[in-house]
């Protein structure tokens, strides 16, 4: 009786084992498949958007074939690679039609430099303000409409915060600048002027900037180990090992405590300063379908410093991203504008898998934080695999473990019956032999 019980147990196993590995089998073909057609959608890739240096002898002779180039195969690899970088395509695009700067009235002229992020004095005339805007971008007569239907944003609030919560608050907000304002003790500092600080606010808030206070009347252990004794400005910025610290003295200066913030912000944009630098695979061409970094932004303006906008935004992509900067001051900028058959600067690149565009020439592309973060987000997701729902669940989810759990109860149960109803025919026979006996 034992062996026929085991070879039940064993037949019993050998179907739940077969049941859990056809649930498995499924289950990975599926969750293959859905991979599969994230890889693809990832791995769109352009062939002119290859790095030539990365390319086999075949291939780069292919694309070379591609362009009509005239060449010999048994030339210098380097040669043919320079070759290859030659040719950079921007797409083409209709011009957009561009708004008259001297029609407009100085309040208008200050919010677009507000929305872009351009300091500039309360005393500065309006040749003055036309300049800035020029520099900092083209404005076209729809983002002019845009800007004047939506008006100015309303200031972002203030988080309250202590010894215990600014640490939380500040990584929760990992996307986005902060800048607390330290209120000293008030008997040993003068504030921060309470309309400067609503004014250095205004400016920011078009960046996306999040903003706290803390009263180190109340926080005086805080205050203490960190020396705040006079009103601060402390600045963090996500992506960056140390904070930044503004100290707010009777002399202070709204001009330069914005320059200084954004000098600090400045520090994900790299200065492009070759050809060879702007047709690696970190600006123009990619190593692969699989680059990490599947979108590059490249401004070309001579400004010293870029918009803030800009600046903010590489904060916010520090690592989906790159975003370089093209000094138009200097022949080399110059000469990488005529080589892209460019004409016009400020000129902002956005560099992806499948082309060189040339944002703002569209609806909807307008130079301003908000406009330029859209597009971005939007660009992204196009080289971002879509997680399925299932991708999310647990392990503890897993059909696997799941049909496991089952199999297993549904064993043990059916197992148990055997037994009950070997005990039960047994007290039967058992019973039927004494009545026999009897």
């Amino acid at each position: 009786m034992p062996l026929v019980m085991l070879f039940r147990r064993i037949v019993l196993d050998y179907d739940v084992y077969f049941i859990i590995f056809i649930a498995r089998a499924i289950y990975l073909l599926v969750l293959g498949t859905s991979k599969i057609e994230n890889v693809i959608i990832e791995n769109k890739i352009s062939a002119d958007r290859l790095d030539p240096d990365y390319l086999m002898d075949k291939e780069l002779y292919s694309l070379l074939d591609s362009r009509g180039e005239v060449y010999r195969r048994s030339a210098n690899r380097s040669r043919l690679v320079t070759l290859a970088k030659t040719k950079v395509t921007v797409e083409e695009s209709v011009s957009p039609m561009l708004i008259d700067l001297e029609s407009l009235i100085i309040s208008d002229l200050k919010q677009l430099l507000d929305q872009r992020g351009i300091m500039y004095y309360s005393t500065s005339t309006k040749h003055d303000l036309i300049g800035a805007v020029n520099i900092s971008g083209p404005v076209t007569t729809e983002a002019f409409n845009h800007m004047k239907q939506m008006g100015e944003p309303k200031i972002g609030p203030i988080h309250e915060l202590n010894a215990f919560n600014i640490e939380e608050t500040v990584e929760k907000h990992n996307d986005s600048i902060f800048l607390i304002n330290i209120l000293p003790p008030r008997l040993k500092s003068s504030y921060f002027n309470e309309s400067s600080w609503k004014a250095l606010r205004r400016k920011l808030t078009y960046m996306d900037f999040k903003f706290g206070e803390l009263d180190c009347d109340f926080e005086k252990r805080i205050c203490l180990k960190r020396k705040w004794n006079i009103s601060t400005l402390y600045l963090h910025t996500p992506g960056k090992e140390n904070v930044a610290e503004y100290y707010i003295r009777d002399d202070y200066n709204i001009h330069r405590i914005f320059t200084s913030i954004q000098t600090e912000i400045n520090y994900r944009i790299t200065l492009i300063s070759s050809w060879d630098t702007f047709t690696s695979s970190k600006w123009a061409f990619y190593r692969g379908s699989k680059d990490k970094i599947a979108v590059r932004v490249i401004l070309f303006t001579n400004m010293t410093v870029p918009p803030m906008f800009v600046s903010s935004l590489s904060v916010k992509y520090r690592e989906k991203v790159n975003f370089g900067m093209v000094n138009m001051e200097s022949n080399t900028g110059r000469r990488i504008l005529r080589k892209l058959k460019q004409k016009y600067w400020p000129l902002l690149l956005v560099v992806t898998k499948q082309g060189i565009l040339s944002y703002g020439k569209l609806p909807g592309e307008y130079f301003t934080y908000r406009e330029l973060d859209f597009f971005l987000s939007t660009l992204l997701q196009d080289f971002r695999p879509t997680e399925k729902w299932y991708h999310k669940l647990s392990i503890v989810l897993d059909p696997t473990w799941i049909g496991l759990l089952i199999a297993n109860f549904v064993v043990r149960n059916m197992f148990m019956n055997g037994i009950r109803n070997e005990e039960g025919n047994q007290g039967n026979q058992q019973d039927a032999d004494d009545v026999d006996n009897n």
